[in-house]
């Protein structure tokens, strides 16, 4: 039931997108061939049962698949499930494997699975596409990505309500970030700064903590991939932060 709600909010949101960004397989598809699929994340099965609920917001995919090769696009509803469908497979999968080599997204997420559990990880982006397998930001049709991504990204906060969101989306995307959701002027959002330089002797350009809405407790660190020594301390540290889950966490199985 919680999926088709959620599937239902995203189809409001899409059903302005020119569909034609989807269809990146028919004959004339041209540059939309460089975009990947559409990045929608699914409902975590066992939410109802999460004690806390931790949205992690990485930056982009990285050639994300959504139709096969040669598949054509039919119509939105269809492609919204088997997108859903998709990031479910691909969270449970990547959760359920060994830690990679090097600093790797999923190894970061794991990592937060073994602190509170998996019952309330949500795994989400900034963006909602990516351009040639990396940043949208510089690609012709990066106005539009950023609308959608926006209102998706608005609408998965407001469905799943989490207690945390670690923005891991790096620095490159910053700007994006705040531009969702203001520092300030009149359309502020994020409020209570503040950093762990005192304490802990991590810098805000590493690790910065602030409030949205004025109830959602908000971390942001650089992309997990970073591998300087003081990023790896910021990211180790942050995961000490999330609240601890007492059951022993078990990861969801791949059907």
């Amino acid at each position: 039931m919680e999926k088709q709600q959620l599937a239902a909010q995203y189809l409001d949101i899409l059903g302005s997108l020119d569909t034609a960004l989807l269809d990146k397989f028919r004959p004339d598809a041209g540059n939309h061939a460089k975009l990947s699929g559409l990045f929608l994340p699914s409902v975590p099965p066992n939410i109802q049962q999460a004690r806390h609920r931790v949205m992690v917001v990485g930056a982009e995919t990285a050639g994300w698949k959504v139709l096969n090769k040669d598949e054509r696009f039919t119509d939105l509803p269809a492609y919204i499930e088997k997108a859903m469908n998709r990031h479910q497979y691909i969270f449970e999968s990547g959760l359920n494997k060994e830690k990679s080599r090097g600093f790797t997204f999923f190894n970061f997420l794991r990592s937060a699975a073994k602190q509170c559990g998996t019952d309330g990880l949500i795994y989400t982006n900034l963006f909602c596409f990516d351009w040639k397998g990396g940043s949208p930001i510089g690609s012709p049709y990066f106005d539009t990505i950023k609308k959608y991504s926006e209102q998706l990204l608005k609408v998965q906060i407001n469905f799943f309500k989490p207690d945390i969101i670690i923005f891991a989306n790096g620095i490159s995307s910053a700007s994006h970030r705040r531009g969702f959701f203001p520092i300030k002027g009149d359309g502020q959002v994020c409020r209570n700064s503040k950093d762990y330089y005192s304490q802990h002797k991590i810098t805000k350009h590493h690790l910065w903590e602030f409030t949205l809405h004025d109830k959602i407790r908000c971390l942001r660190i650089h992309h997990p991939s970073a591998f300087s020594k003081k990023a790896q301390e910021a990211r180790k540290f942050i995961i000490s932060l999330l609240p601890f889950d007492e059951k022993q966490p078990t990861l969801p199985a791949v059907s």
